[in-house]
């Protein structure tokens, strides 16, 4: 209720919805809650946007909605998460486009790849990059789930957030784009990036691989750059760019 008072009071035209407390790894338990705090609300607001012809910009997971791949990932392939995070998105996506068929709902459906970058928390559970780098900063052991030849794509957040700008500024609707760099990594480059610009070696322990994790991801992002004019960061100099962040160290052109 107060969520609907702000946007009716602020005349807000386009919502942005991020609310997740899922990762990957998360339980069945975790998921319950889920459906009960994030999912069952987003519906009453799906809703609610729906009747006053309001706009959402949803986020949902281009990592984990589609399941296993061994190519480059087009929007239009097969949902079958294997995890309850890309399951909780499935479910919200499911019900926007229910809504556009029944009530004409204005959306835009965002699946970003694996999310790096400024500002991210170091110290917490949830992104590799972010979790890694911190984990190398205070000498403290990286634990891998396999033997980190997991393939993935990954984006500087502020390719995602020039996404977003020019979505709302182009004023597209009724899409489902892939927000990624269209380029995969091995988790141990990842590693590597984080060592030489952290300048530390990494304390790294491989563990058994689990059944939440996906051997290789790359989304395709050639229908997004169809819109308008798309180029992500390369993973080098995103990581570059996050560890002079966090550290303050400048390694220019380096």
């Amino acid at each position: 209720n107060l969520i609907k008072k702000i946007i009716l009071d602020y005349e807000i035209e386009i919502i942005l919805h991020l609310a997740s407390n899922l990762i990957p790894s998360s339980s069945k338990s975790e998921f319950d809650q889920e459906i009960k705090n994030i999912t069952l609300p987003t519906f009453q607001l799906l809703n609610f946007i729906s009747e006053n012809n309001l706009k959402i910009i949803f986020f949902s997971s281009g990592g984990t909605i589609y399941g296993k791949s061994q190519s480059k990932t087009l929007e239009d392939s097969k949902l079958e998460p294997i995890n309850y995070y890309g399951y909780s998105k499935l479910i919200i996506e499911n019900h926007i486009r229910l809504l556009k068929r029944l009530n004409n709902l204005r959306y835009v459906i965002l699946r970003p790849a694996n999310v790096y970058g400024k500002y991210q928390k170091i110290y917490s559970n949830q992104g590799f990059i972010a979790v890694a780098l911190g984990k190398i900063l205070s000498n403290k052991v990286v634990e891998i789930w396999g033997d980190g030849n997991a393939i993935r794509d990954y984006v500087d957040v502020s390719d995602v957030t020039n996404v977003v700008k020019n979505i709302i500024d182009t004023n597209i609707e009724d899409k489902i784009f892939n927000v990624g760099s269209g380029k995969g990594y091995s988790i141990n480059k990842v590693i590597q990036y984080l060592e030489k610009y952290s300048n530390k070696v990494a304390n790294v322990v491989y563990l058994e691989k689990r059944k939440v994790d996906l051997d290789k991801m790359i989304l395709d992002i050639s229908s997004l750059k169809s819109y308008f004019e798309y180029n992500a960061k390369n993973l080098d100099k995103g990581i570059r760019d996050y560890v002079e962040h966090l550290t303050g160290v400048n390694y220019g052109k380096k």
